[in-house]
């Protein structure tokens, strides 16, 4: 059964490790404080300050083996007959933000060995080696270090990648595996690469071997699986350790709603059962038998969340969960409520329940209740019969003597502004307007946790600025953005006359939050209505863009037509002015001559014609006789 360690490292996540025994649990406050509880009865058994906690916090904290180490330059003193060593869990590595190893021996209370002169930076990671005496840690200075916990010396210091390096784990008695920008395998005997793995689209902070026993390290790394996790990636990714084969990518991956800052797991057999601790403080259990491939990502069994009870004048409430780790038996240790007081509670997993909510007690109600109705601020009984008298004999309630002696303000302590607004008529008038919000993230963030369609309908129906609805969707949580997709992509795949409101919010969503929506999943099988409905609407609009086009165009011609036959009508044909000359005798006399000329030309031309009418009755007559006598003399 493996458990894991370590803590995650990132700059939100506080440092927090559980004992593979499930018997401790160490924290690092963020002014390097280090506490120690005991988790059957959640007490602290101890609270250590290091001298330079300010200067140097803590930023990674790993449990050390089960066995005995001895302290560099003192000898264990033994007794004649001889005592008996019990295993316990005493040594925990605190890496710090100034490149140093702390060794703190929980036995003793105090550090042991402080290992210096290693890294220059922060110290990302620390692995320790279940069956000698040495220690591993990898820093943002980009190198791997390997030391040694007796002498407390660097043993081989070498440059792991080209920039930070957030991970370590030893996969093999003789090879570790690193993470940075790139996965790499390397043997320990000439601290060389045999292989990289590469499949995430960010920085791999966390790493996670499966083995039978957290004690027990095969000889060989082959057929060795691991899982690693990415910033800002919701997959957890499976990987075989096959130097063989040129295979890079991942079998299988787990898919989360949203990022993780702890993972732990255990092995039964080829089986592999995956606890992760998402940002909201929830707990999803997966199980997986390793057996090939696997193509889509694998989705959690179980999820496990703690809620308060609430009442009739409260609302429940979701506590959040700080870590959880699989014990020996059946049972599972979740962490929750706060870091100051954390609750330690070993909760039986059941892989057939899919939804696990524990109703307990607010941890904020739960410290205030052990104070009862005692009050910080206490007020003093005075009687009414007292005075109190204030220095020169003046009486404290009353005015003071400097406030009766001062001048009241006249008008020539009065500048020419505050005068003219002193006789001006028109006294500046106040906007009565509310105040209004340029984000409505809390109503929106509202609506879709109670799933209330009337808040939703007001937020995303109702016309709004560009400008809000950026402000809104830049402002929206993480577990908002998958709830408001679904919601979008209803409202615009059913009828509804306000689809323009809807495709805004949804192209700025889409157009914000880019980075999330590429490493969802289930992103495809989400948009997959969408659009087929869009698909579905612009089918005609290439036809329906022609037939537009003819009916513009027809109408405009028969518009242009009427307007030009009403505009023919409307024409007047009459002169707008007419001018008549008066005529002289001349005048007169050659129009006469014009009228006799034009009478002449008339007789003329009917004399004319006449004329050519009977000559013309003459040639026909002629003609005739002429036919007469040639029958005549035919016939003789």
């Amino acid at each position: 059964m493996r458990r894991s360690k370590h803590v995650l490292k990132m700059a939100s996540v506080v440092p927090f490790a559980i004992s593979d025994n499930s018997q401790y649990s160490i924290y690092s406050s963020p002014d390097g404080v280090l506490k120690l509880w005991e988790a059957d009865n959640g007490v602290l058994k101890q609270e250590y300050t290091p001298s330079a906690h300010l200067s140097a916090t803590c930023t990674c904290l790993s449990w050390g083996p089960k066995r005995n180490l001895e302290t560099p330059g003192r000898k264990k003193r033994r007794k004649s007959g001889g005592a008996a060593v019990t295993e316990q869990y005493d040594l925990i590595a605190v890496g710090t933000t100034a490149g140093s190893i702390l060794i703190y021996s929980i036995v003793k209370g105090d550090v042991k060995t402080i290992m210096e002169e290693g890294h220059a930076d922060s110290v990302n990671d620390v692995c320790w080696h279940p069956e000698s005496n040495y220690l591993f840690s990898c820093s943002c200075d980009r190198h791997i270090i390997q030391w040694d916990v007796i002498s407390g010396k660097v043993k081989h210091k070498w440059k792991g990648d080209s920039g930070s390096v957030h991970s370590i784990c030893l996969c093999a008695q003789n090879h570790l595996l690193s993470s940075g920008r790139s996965i790499k395998l390397w043997d320990l005997e000439t601290y060389s690469v045999l292989k990289k793995f590469t499949g995430h689209a960010t920085e791999v902070f966390r790493l996670l071997p499966v083995l039978s026993s957290p004690s027990e390290l095969p000889d060989s790394p082959e057929g060795v699986y691991f899982l690693s996790a990415a910033l800002n990636d919701r997959l957890v990714n499976v990987w075989q350790v096959n130097t063989s084969v040129k295979d890079k990518s991942s079998i299988a991956s787990f898919s989360l709603p949203e990022d993780p800052v702890m993972l732990d797991l255990k092995k039964i057999q080829d089986e592999v059962v995956l606890a992760a601790v998402t940002r909201r403080g929830q707990v999803l259990v997966f199980n997986h038998t390793m057996n090939g491939k696997v193509k889509k990502p694998l989705k959690p069994k179980v999820t496990i969340q703690v809620a308060s009870a609430g009442g009739t004048d409260s609302v429940p409430k979701p506590i959040q969960i700080l870590a959880s780790h699989f014990c020996q038996d059946q049972r599972m240790l979740v962490v929750h409520g706060n870091y100051l007081k954390p609750v330690f509670e070993k909760v039986e997993l059941d892989m057939t329940k899919a939804d696990v909510c524990l109703i307990r007690e607010e941890p904020v109600l739960s410290s205030i209740k052990h104070q009862g109705d005692v009050s910080k601020v206490k007020t003093p009984a005075v009687s009414n019969e007292v005075t109190v008298l204030a220095p020169e004999n003046t009486v404290a309630s009353g005015p003071s003597l400097k406030e009766k002696r001062r001048r009241k303000p006249s008008v020539s302590d009065m500048n020419m502004d505050e005068r003219l607004n002193a006789i001006s008529i028109n006294k500046p008038e106040t906007s009565k307007e509310p105040p209004k919000a340029d984000t409505l993230v809390r109503l929106l963030t509202q609506g879709l946790q109670s799933d209330d369609k009337n808040i939703l309908k007001s937020v995303l129906g109702r016309p709004t600025s560009d400008a809000i609805i950026t402000n809104t969707i830049k402002m929206l949580p993480v577990q908002a953005i998958i709830p408001l997709v679904k919601e979008l992509t209803n409202c615009v795949s059913g009828p509804s006359e306000k689809g323009a409101l809807y495709i805004k919010w949804l192209k700025t969503l889409l157009t914000v939050h880019t980075s999330y929506l590429i490493t969802f999943p289930d992103m495809v099988d989400n948009l997959s209505a969408l659009y087929q409905s869009m698909d579905a609407r612009t089918r005609l609009v290439d036809r329906l863009s022609k037939l537009k086009g003819k009916l513009e165009l027809m109408l405009s011609q028969i518009a242009s037509q009427a307007q030009q036959g009403e505009e023919d009508i409307s024409v007047d044909q009459r002169p707008l002015l007419m001018y008549q000359e008066e005529s002289s005798d001349d005048d007169m006399a050659m129009d006469n001559l014009m009228t006799e000329r034009s009478d002449t030309e008339d007789f003329d031309d009917l004399f004319l014609s006449d004329t050519e009418a009977a000559t013309d009755q003459a040639q026909v007559n002629g003609t005739e006789e002429e036919e007469e006598e040639e029958e005549d003399m035919e016939s003789d």
